[in-house]
């Protein structure tokens, strides 16, 4: 689906909305879900590959783009991509190398609608290179009453994270861009050879603690979704 010059603008003016509260001009996420058919396997994988490269080697504002499959369900696979700046994705949307991706998206190949998540992410923009991690993809839906609550605890697991745990390589959050008080996460850990290493330590921290012990409140409207994955 393309996006139109006023769908754009919108989601533009949208986006920046909360961010821009917290640090000025943030980069533009996407999280993106593909259940693919088995008999489209290997021309998925082969695919969305090269615009993993292309995409980092040739737009000059693009900082991240990550492929992994779910670690317990087959020929699921996750996508988080970062931009500097919601035009920079609108030029990648243009590019031949995304171009052939909607071109593959018409002969029918997935067994599920792919979803995507777009937010504006609270962290500095930076180029993340390609490598392995250990990577979960989540989807809060918060209360308003609890919102401002949330935002000080998560704010502060983050921080912990990045700062406090050696295994910890990447926490990004920030709201959706079309749906209030609803947050996306990407993050990335150090794993071992069963893959889990990095996270099991995240959840022993203090920081942790305290985002369970907010939990307990029962605080979102819809129960979170998380998404464990492993890159390739």
């Amino acid at each position: 689906m393309r996006l139109s010059l006023f769908l754009l603008s919108a989601i533009v003016a949208s986006c920046h909305a909360f961010s821009q509260q917290l640090q000025g001009s943030p980069p533009h996420c996407i999280n993106l879900k593909c259940k693919v058919k088995q008999s489209f396997r290997d021309e998925f994988l082969a695919l969305v590959k090269d615009n993993q490269i292309r995409t980092l080697e040739d737009e000059p504002d693009a900082l991240e783009y990550v492929v992994g499959e779910d670690v317990e369900e087959p020929n699921v696979f996750y996508i988080h991509e970062q931009f500097e700046t919601l035009e920079a994705f609108a030029f990648h949307r243009e590019t031949p190398h995304n171009k052939n991706w909607q071109k593959f998206k018409t002969n029918d190949p997935f067994s599920e609608q792919p979803v995507a998540s777009f937010y504006d992410g609270t962290h500095k923009a930076t180029k993340v290179p390609i490598r392995d991690a250990y990577c979960l993809n989540v989807q809060l839906c918060v209360d308003p009453k609890y919102r401002e609550e949330f935002l000080e605890v998560i704010a502060n697991n983050a921080r912990g994270s990045i700062e406090e745990e050696p295994l910890c390589l990447q926490y990004v959050w920030g709201e959706d861009c079309a749906i209030p008080n609803t947050f996306h996460f990407h993050e990335q850990y150090v794993g071992s050879e069963d893959g889990k290493e990095g996270f099991v330590a995240h959840s022993k921290t203090k920081h942790f603690e305290a985002w369970e012990n907010f939990v307990t409140k029962d605080p979102f409207t819809k129960p979170p979704v998380v998404q464990f994955y492993k890159t390739l």
